[in-house]
C-alpha cells in the first residue's frame, strides 16, 4: 500500500503513533490500522537521530552531527506542535545516552532535562535549556556506598554498577540499578552533588517453563509506579514467553501484582542494540484497547505487538508497510494532552461459576435459574417421565452428563452429582480429545475443548492456588511448580503427589516425566541449560518418594536445548535442540548419558517454532515457520535415521505448545489430519490442516489468517482422565 507523503501526520489523532526514521524521512505508523503508514520529510529532522522519547510530555530528544568530534548538538522536538528547541552543546558521544527526563513541559520556565549516560556513568542535568549549561554528576560512588550501608550489595566490585530506566513519579526521581535489581531514589541536592536512597527491591515473577531471558522494566503511569518482567525464549528477544506486571505501594513498600488494567494501556519500545527502551502509559479509548501492553519486538521491528494483561495471550499484527529497508528501532511518541487523570481502578475479572456440592468440574454457563426459565417455558422438558429422563442421563459421557444436569432445576435434580474421587461405572468414560489448560484468574484451572469451544472450570487445592505454573503434562496428569515446590496433579480426580522441594530455582527451558506419578518407573526431570561462564549442564531428577532431587552434570557444547517438552520414547527422553538436532538423556541406575545424534540431520535450517511428539510409536517433528508462514511435520525413519515428509496424519491429530505436545486418534469426525494450537481465533481454537495447507477453526468456514488470531502464552494440553 502506498504511503501518504507530507509534512506532517494529518490528522494527528490523540492516540500514541509509532515513528521510525531513516535519516531522511520519518514514517508515522498508526495503531488503529497498522496497513497505513504515514512519511513526512520534515526539514528540522534531517540527518538527525532520535535518542529518546521523553515520558509523559510529548517530545523526543534528537542529536546531529558537530563539527568537534567529541561534542553533540541536541535539540527537542514535538511530533505533533513540530516545534524544536536547541539544547546547549554536550561534550559527550551521542551514542553513550541512554536515557532522557523531562520534569515538566519543556516550554515551562523551570524545565530541567536529564539524561543518564552509560559510560562514563554520569547523570547529566541542564536547568536553563535555552542558554544554560550542562553539569555532570558521577554516581558510582556514591550508589555502591548506600547500597552497601542499607546491606543490600555484598559484592567487593562495583564498576559494573548502573542505573537504569530512569522514571519521574511524583516529583521524585527514581531508577533501578542494574545487578542489584533494586529501586533508588535520586536526590538532586546541589551541582555536582548527588544523594542515592535505595528504595525496595525488584520483583520477579515465577517464570514459565520455557523462559529463558527476561527484562526487568519500571514505568511511571498516573503517580504509581509499575515494574514489569516481560520473559523471552533467549536472548534474541524475538518470542516473547509472558509479561508480569507489578505495581508498587509505596506506604507499606510492597509490589502487588496487577491482574487487570482496563483503564488504560501501557506503551513499550526496545532497541536491543543499546539496550534500551522507552515506555508510557495513557487511558484506554475508542483506539486504545485497555487492558494491553503495546510492544515491538527484535524481529526487525516491523510488527506491532498487543498482550492481554487479564487474558495473558498474544496477538502480532501484520508487517507496517513501507518501514526503512535497513534495521530500524522504533519509538513512541504521544501528544501530551493523553497523560493519565485518574488513579487505576484495578478490577478482578468474576467468572460466574455453578457450584454443585462436591462436584469439581464446574462449566461457564449463565446462571441455572436463568436456563430454568428460559427452558421450562417449552413445554415438553416439564412434562417428561422421570424415568425417561433418567433414561436420558445413563448412557450420556461425563462432559455431556454435566451440560444434562445444568439444562434445568428438573434434571438437575434426577441426575445425582457425580463423587470424582469414586469411580463411577455407570457413566460412559472415554477417552476424551486432549483439552487446552491454562491457569485461570479466580485460582482455578481452565479447560477448552478445540473441537466444541466448551469451556469447563476445575477448583484448585489450596496449595496450588499461589500462582501454579505447568511444567509438563502425561495421561491425565500435570507437572506443575509453585516457587520451590514441584507436586504432580491430576485436576479430574484431584490427586496431589507432592515430589521433594527444589533446592535451585526452575526457570529453564526442559522439564518432564516418564510415566504417571503411580508408576514405579516414574521419573521427573529437569535441564539446567548451560551459562555464559560454563558449557556444561546439570539434569537434575526426583521420584515420587524420594526425599531429594539427584543432580548429575554433563559437558555437550554442541547442543542447545530449544523451548519445547521432551518426549519419554523407548525408555529415554529425547530433546528437540535449537538447531533441529536430536539429543538423548538415559537415567540408568548404574550410568546415566546423554548422546547428541549425528544423524538424522535437521529437516529445517532457521529460527523456527518447533515440537517433538510420539504418534503411533512413532516419533514426529514439527516445525512453524516465523510468524506461521507454514508448517511441516516429520517421521523419523530409524533404520536409516532421516526426517521423512508426513503429508497427512491419517486418522490422527497432533497437540503442540512448549510445555506439553502429544497426539490422539480422532474421537470426532472432521477432528483428523490437523495440529492444534493453543491459539484462538475469536472464542475458537486454530488449527493448522495438513489437507489444506491452512489455518482454520471450526466456528468459521473461511481460512483463518495467522495476524488475526491470539496466542495464550501460558498454557499446555492434557488428556482428560477421570479414572
Amino acid at each position: 500500500m502506498a504511503a501518504e507523503r507530507g509534512h506532517r501526520p494529518s490528522p494527528p489523532e490523540a492516540y500514541p503513533w509509532l515513528v521510525y526514521s531513516d535519516g531522511k524521512d520519518q514514517i508515522f505508523c498508526s495503531i488503529s490500522n497498522t496497513k497505513e503508514t504515514y512519511i513526512r520529510t520534515i526539514p528540522e529532522l534531517q540527518n538527525k537521530t532520535c535518542l529518546a522519547s521523553t515520558t509523559g510530555h510529548g517530545w523526543c530528544l534528537y542529536s546531529y552531527s558537530s563539527t568537534a568530534p567529541d561534542w553533540c548538538l541536541l535539540c527537542l522536538w514535538n511530533p505533533v506542535t513540530l516545534e524544536k528547541i536547541t539544547l546547549p552543546p554536550l561534550n559527550l558521544k551521542a551514542q553513550y545516552i541512554k536515557n532522557c527526563i523531562l520534569s515538566s513541559s519543556p516550554t515551562e520556565p523551570d524545565c530541567m532535562v536529564i539524561l543518564f549516560v552509560s559510560e562514563p556513568p554520569l547523570i547529566i542535568y541542564c536547568g536553563n535549556i535555552i542558554d544554560g549549561e550542562w553539569i555532570k554528576s558521577s554516581y558510582l560512588e556514591e550508589l555502591n556506598q548506600s547500597l552497601h550501608k542499607a546491606g543490600k550489595n555484598k559484592l567487593q566490585n562495583y564498576s559494573n554498577e548502573r542505573i537504569l530506566d530512569p522514571v519521574c513519579c511524583n516529583g521524585n526521581l527514581y531508577g533501578v540499578t542494574s545487578f542489584g535489581n533494586m529501586i533508588v531514589q535520586i536526590h538532586i541536592i546541589q551541582p555536582n552533588s548527588l544523594k542515592i536512597s535505595p528504595i525496595v527491591n525488584i520483583p520477579f515473577a515465577h517464570v514459565p517453563q520455557y523462559s529463558d531471558v527476561w527484562l526487568t522494566l519500571v514505568m511511571e503511569s498516573c503517580g504509581e509506579l509499575f515494574c514489569f518482567n516481560i520473559m523471552f525464549t533467549d536472548s534474541s528477544g524475538r518470542y516473547m514467553t509472558a509479561i508480569v506486571i507489578y505495581k508498587l505501594d509505596f506506604d507499606k513498600l510492597v509490589w502487588l501484582k496487577v491482574e487487570s488494567a482496563k483503564d488504560r494501556a501501557f506503551f513499550l519500545s526496545f532497541n536491543f542494540d543499546n539496550q534500551s527502551y522507552n515506555g508510557f502509559s495513557c487511558p484506554a479509548a475508542t483506539e486504545i484497547e485497555g487492558n494491553c501492553v503495546y510492544l515491538t519486538l527484535a524481529d526487525g521491528h516491523k510488527k506491532l505487538y498487543s498482550y492481554n494483561i487479564e487474558e495473558g495471550n498474544l496477538s502480532v499484527s501484520s508487517p507496517f508497510p513501507n518501514l526503512p529497508t535497513r534495521k530500524s528501532s522504533p519509538i513512541w511518541v504521544m501528544p501530551a494532552d493523553l497523560r493519565l487523570s485518574s488513579t487505576m481502578k484495578e478490577a478482578k475479572h468474576r467468572i460466574n461459576m455453578e457450584e454443585q456440592g462436591s462436584e469439581k468440574v464446574q462449566e461457564k454457563v449463565n446462571d441455572l435459574e436463568d436456563v430454568e426459565e428460559a427452558n421450562e417455558t417449552k413445554a415438553h422438558l416439564p412434562y417428561l417421565p422421570l424415568d425417561m429422563v433418567k433414561l436420558i442421563a445413563k448412557p450420556l459421557i461425563l462432559v455431556d452428563y454435566l451440560h444434562f444436569r445444568a439444562t434445568c432445576k428438573m434434571f438437575h435434580s434426577v441426575a445425582p452429582q457425580i463423587q470424582w474421587r469414586i469411580a463411577t461405572p455407570r457413566l460412559v468414560n472415554p477417552s476424551l480429545s486432549p483439552w487446552l489448560v491454562l491457569f485461570g484468574k479466580e485460582s482455578v484451572y481452565s479447560f477448552i475443548d478445540p473441537n466444541h469451544g466448551d469451556k469447563y472450570l476445575i477448583n484448585l487445592p489450596q496449595v496450588l492456588k499461589e500462582g501454579s505454573i505447568i511444567r509438563s503434562s502425561k495421561d491425565g496428569w500435570l507437572l506443575v511448580t509453585v516457587r520451590m515446590s514441584t507436586f504432580f496433579f491430576n485436576p479430574f480426580t484431584q490427586a496431589l503427589l507432592p515430589l521433594a522441594d527444589c533446592s535451585f530455582h526452575i526457570r529453564n527451558p526442559c522439564m518432564g516425566f516418564s510415566s504417571t506419578p503411580d508408576s514405579s518407573e516414574c521419573v521427573a526431570v529437569e535441564i539446567k541449560d548451560k551459562t555464559a561462564n560454563s558449557s556444561n549442564f546439570f539434569v537434575n531428577y526426583c521420584s515420587p518418594g524420594n526425599e531429594d532431587w539427584d543432580e548429575w552434570e554433563f559437558e555437550y557444547t554442541n547442543f542447545s536445548f530449544d523451548c519445547n517438552s521432551p518426549v519419554f520414547y523407548k525408555g529415554a527422553f529425547y530433546y528437540l535442540g535449537k538447531e533441529g538436532n536430536l539429543g538423548i538423556l538415559k537415567l540408568n541406575n548404574e550410568e546415566h548419558s546423554f548422546e547428541v545424534l549425528t544423524k538424522p540431520k535437521p529437516p529445517c535450517n532457521g529460527n523456527f517454532q518447533k515440537f517433538l511428539v510420539e504418534c503411533n510409536g512413532e516419533l514426529l517433528s514439527i516445525f512453524v515457520a516465523p510468524f506461521g508462514k507454514w508448517v511441516r511435520v516429520f517421521k523419523l525413519n530409524e533404520s536409516k535415521m532421516t526426517w521423512v515428509r508426513v503429508e497427512n496424519l491419517g486418522n490422527y491429530m497432533l497437540y503442540v505448545s512448549h510445555t506439553s505436545s502429544m497426539s490422539a486418534i480422532v474421537k470426532s469426525p472432521g477432528m483428523e489430519n490437523k495440529i492444534y494450537f493453543p491459539r484462538f481465533y475469536g472464542e475458537s481454537i486454530v488449527f493448522y490442516s495438513l489437507e489444506t495447507d491452512n489455518y482454520h477453526s471450526f466456528k468459521s468456514k473461511d481460512v483463518v489468517d495467522f495476524y488475526s488470531t491470539t496466542e495464550v502464552l501460558c498454557c499446555g494440553w492434557i488428556e482428560p482422565r477421570w479414572c
